[in-house]
This record gives C-alpha cells, sequence and structure tokens, in this order.
C-alpha cells in the first residue's frame, strides 16, 4: 500500500447554502490504498462532503482532484471517473422495483450498455459473492432481505464498475454489532484483496478504530486534522476530546487493544 501518492487532493474547498457557510478553505487528501474515516458533529457537512468530491455538488470556491483528474473547477466532467469510483449511499438506497440482480447491474447498464445480458448477469453475481452474499440473492427483491444483505447489495453495486475508490456513507449505520463486525471485515477484506481506496464517513468508534488507517476530523467549516487514531485522539480540540474521551470512545479503544493483544 502506498503512503505517499494522494487519490483525492482537495484544496480550499467552500461550501454555502445560502448565507450558512458549511465548509470554508477545506483540504483533504486521501491516499492510495487506505481506509480513511471522515467524522464530525452534526451539520458540519459530512455528506456535503462526499457528495461535493464526487461530482454531485458544485462548491462556490475551490479544486478538486481525483486520480489526477480535475473535478472541479473542471466544468466538462470526465465520465471516464464513473468506472473509477463506486458510491455506497447510507440507507442503500436500492431500487425498489427492480431485483438485488438488477440494481447490481444497474451501473453496467447506464454505463456499458454494450454489455451482453449474460455478461452483466455474471459480474453481478461475481460482485454478489464479493459482498459476502450467495448468487441466488439475485433473484430476489430487496424487500424481502434484511438490513444487513441490504447493504451488501448496495456495496455490489458499488463495485459493479470496479472502482479504484469507494466512497461509504454510514455503512454499518442501522446495523447491530454483529452485523456491522462483519461488515468491517468485509471493508478490510476488499480493501486488501482489492487494492480499493476507502472513503467511509461513520458515527462508528468500533468501524473507526477496526477499518481506519487515518481518520479525518470535520469542525470550524474546515478538516481540522487528518492522521491515525493515535494522533487525533491526543489533538487538542473540545469536540474531539468529547467524542473519543467519553465511554464510547474509551471502550471502543479497549476493544481495538484486547484484539491486537489477543
Amino acid at each position: 500500500m502506498s503512503t505517499q501518492e494522494n487519490v483525492i487532493t482537495v484544496r480550499g474547498v467552500h461550501n454555502q447554502f445560502g448565507s450558512h457557510v458549511v465548509h470554508h478553505d477545506l483540504d483533504l487528501d486521501v491516499r492510495s490504498g487506505e481506509i480513511i474515516g471522515i467524522v464530525g458533529g452534526s451539520g458540519t457537512g459530512k455528506s456535503v462532503l462526499l457528495r461535493t468530491i464526487v461530482g454531485l455538488r458544485k462548491p462556490q470556491a475551490g479544486t478538486i482532484n481525483i486520480l489526477g483528474k480535475e473535478i472541479f473547477p473542471n466544468e466538462h466532467h470526465d465520465t471516464d471517473l464513473n468506472d473509477e469510483i463506486g458510491l455506497l449511499f447510507q440507507d442503500g438506497a436500492l431500487f425498489s422495483s427492480m431485483t438485488v440482480a438488477e440494481n447490481v447491474m444497474a451501473p453496467l447498464r447506464e454505463h456499458h450498455p454494450e454489455i451482453s445480458d449474460k455478461l452483466a448477469e455474471e459480474i453481478a453475481g461475481m460482485k454478489l459473492s464479493l459482498s459476502g452474499l450467495d448468487e441466488s440473492v439475485g433473484m430476489k427483491m430487496p424487500s424481502d432481505l434484511s438490513g444487513g444483505m441490504r447493504k451488501r447489495v448496495a456495496l455490489a453495486r458499488a463495485m459493479a464498475l470496479d472502482p479504484r475508490i469507494l466512497f461509504l456513507d454510514e455503512p454499518t449505520a442501522g446495523l447491530d454489532p454483529i452485523g456491522a463486525a462483519k461488515f468491517d471485515e468485509l471493508i478490510i477484506s476488499l480493501r486488501d484483496n482489492l487494492g480499493l481506496t476507502i472513503f467511509m464517513i461513520t458515527h462508528d468508534l468500533d468501524s473507526l478504530y477496526r477499518d481506519c488507517d487515518r481518520v479525518a476530523v470535520l469542525a470550524d467549516k474546515h478538516v481540522v486534522i487528518n492522521a491515525p487514531l493515535s494522533e487525533v485522539e491526543r489533538f487538542d480540540h473540545d469536540w474531539i476530546q468529547d467524542y473519543f474521551g467519553g465511554p464510547r470512545g474509551r471502550a471502543a479503544e479497549g476493544a481495538m487493544s484486547s484484539r491486537l493483544e489477543a
């Protein structure tokens, strides 16, 4: 895993809704092959930042570069990047009228209509397997699945185009502790086996300690620190000390220490 190459570079981004400033002069680097966690209090614009980086929202100012390609202020979005990034929305955002397989095939249909039905079905089955699901799940409807299974289907769809970067918005939200731990294991496995870079918004302290190489903290309208958790925990900022130094933060840190000792 490279610790030098930046696959995402954000400089001086400003996001504003009316008179409300969400981000001002925000900088962020994401390195190749890392799992980076994005945290921050309510209203700090974590999802806004994700949507800005992937091109779903134009900021008022700044520059954004993904895999060496300028996303903003370039007015002509490079469609080649559609194959390079995958996005898992917080609620999965599956199409309720489509089967699981059809959901996973949707990006293929949109971006590569030349692919045959047979090949698209094979790719969907493979992506479901990578996400820890049996291929037979492809015939089911999303309403037939548990919350954890729907998350895995959404992950399979995010990987349909063989992206180099996965963007995950609260991937373990709504899962029980066992399901969340299994999903964390899957995320780490995908990074290690496929060489993915993973940008993950999460409130889950266990996920932060289990998964992340670095954590970027959004506060005061920008990234106040982007570093390994051992450095973040010591950073002199009220929200960070309350978040990581509280009972849940200490419990998550203790659980990780126990796993490492074992």
